[in-house]
């Protein structure tokens, strides 16, 4: 059910939200990227049409996974793909799909890389240390009650998005990573520095997950027509 709905300001097409933490919409029908600047929406940067890989995942895909508990009971979460968010680096590039799990109203993040899936919760909190420069691999860094170790620091760039998302987004500007590990958990981290100096913290969250085959999709993924 839409909350929102606006005309684009680019192509004037009526469109619709989903997400009241939405931030950027990329417009269905031109492709122009929009930010809502609180009073209005406001196209920035150029039209970007993402290239199709061959992922199982499309903005709009209803889907379900399971995990076992801790009583080894599986649970079911349904979800729906609200919008999705390229990032390219040196060896590549990867996507992060935004997720709308059913029961509740927390950020989730599918990101797919070279086929790996993850799912990333965000943090309530960030970390005592937010200074890209002053993070360093090897480090130990308190987040909350867990130390994170640093494992990696990267650059990107943002290629582009589709759908809603949560954050401000402009094609071609510059996004950081520091990657880590919850030491004593194994549980993986990002920490990424977004423009506009935003910044946010996720960890893995249902860490049971095997892969694509513990998905069931209750629809065919959507295709792109342009």
């Amino acid at each position: 059910m839409a909350f929102k709905e606006f005309h684009c300001p680019s192509c004037g097409a009526p469109v619709e939200l989903e997400y009241r933490f939405t931030e950027t919409v990329v417009c269905p029908y031109c492709n122009q990227t929009v930010h809502w600047t609180g009073e209005n929406f406001e196209a920035k940067g150029e039209k970007v049409i993402l290239s199709d890989y061959g992922s199982k995942f499309s903005v709009g895909l209803k889907a379900s996974f399971w995990v076992n508990n801790d009583e080894g009971k599986r649970v079911t979460y349904n979800f729906k793909i609200l919008g999705r968010v390229r990032f390219e680096y040196t060896d590549g590039f990867w996507d992060e799909w935004l997720m709308r799990v059913e029961g509740t109203d927390e950020e989730y993040w599918l990101q797919e890389d070279e086929g790996e899936l993850v799912i990333f919760k965000k943090a309530k909190i960030l970390p005592e240390i937010i200074d890209y420069d002053q993070l360093k691999v090897g480090m130990h860094v308190k987040a909350g009650d867990y130390t994170v170790f640093i494992s990696e620091k990267s650059k990107a760039q943002v290629i582009g998005g589709e759908g809603e998302l949560p954050f401000r987004i402009i094609p071609g500007e510059q996004a950081d990573f520091v990657d880590g590990i919850i030491y004593g958990h194994g549980i993986p981290t990002s920490l990424e520095f977004l423009p506009d100096n935003q910044k946010a913290f996720y960890y893995a969250d249902f860490n049971t997950l095997e892969g694509i085959g513990s998905f069931i999709f209750t629809e065919n993924k959507k295709e792109n027509v342009y």
